[in-house]
C-alpha cells in the first residue's frame, strides 16, 4: 500500500473547477522535486471511482475547486474534520460528491488513517476551457504550496 496518494479531481469544461486536474498535471512535471513514496493521480470529475483509490492508501491529499468565500486563486487546507462543512464547487449533477465518498469510505471502513483537502477558490465555473485570470496568475504560487504541504503531511508519517 502507498503511503500518500495525490489527487487531483475537477472538471476542465468548466473553467476554475478543473483546478485540481491543473495543479496536478504542474506536479507531475515537478516530479523529481517530490518524496518518491507518494503517487499523483488524476481524479477525474471524482463520483464514486474515489472511493476505490481512497483504499488504497495510507493518506490521501484531495486537490479540488472549494467554495470558501474568499479571493478567486486561494487556498486553505481543510482537515478531515472540516470535510462536512465544505462546499465544493458543482461538479456534476449525475455524480456523488466528495463528502458522500468520505461517508461511504467510513461505513466500509475505507478511509485512509488520515486525509486533507488542499481547497482553491474558484472564480467562474461556468461552462468553458481555461481557468479565470486570477486563478491562472496564481498557479505557480498554488504549486509551491502543495509542494509545502506534501512535504508537511509526508513528515507526520
Amino acid at each position: 500500500m502507498k503511503k500518500l496518494g495525490v489527487i487531483g479531481i475537477g472538471n476542465p469544461l468548466r473553467r476554475d473547477d478543473g483546478i485540481g486536474i491543473v495543479l496536478l498535471e504542474k506536479l507531475k512535471d515537478q516530479r523529481k522535486t517530490l518524496p518518491q513514496h507518494i503517487e499523483l493521480i488524476d481524479g477525474g470529475t471524482g463520483g464514486v471511482k474515489l472511493f476505490h483509490i481512497l483504499a488504497r492508501f495510507n493518506h490521501v491529499l484531495v486537490i479540488d475547486a472549494v467554495l470558501h468565500n474568499a479571493q478567486p486563486g486561494t487556498y486553505r487546507i481543510f482537515t478531515e474534520k472540516e470535510i462536512q462543512n465544505i462546499d465544493f464547487s458543482p461538479i456534476s449533477a449525475h455524480e456523488i460528491n466528495l463528502t458522500q465518498v468520505i461517508e461511504l469510505a467510513k461505513q466500509f471502513n475505507e478511509l485512509p488513517n488520515s486525509f486533507r483537502i488542499f481547497g482553491v477558490q474558484p472564480k467562474d465555473v461556468s461552462c468553458g476551457q481555461g481557468l479565470s485570470p486570477e486563478v491562472t496568475e496564481r498557479v505557480e504560487m498554488l504549486v509551491n504550496e502543495l509542494k509545502k504541504e506534501i512535504k508537511s503531511f509526508t513528515a507526520m508519517y
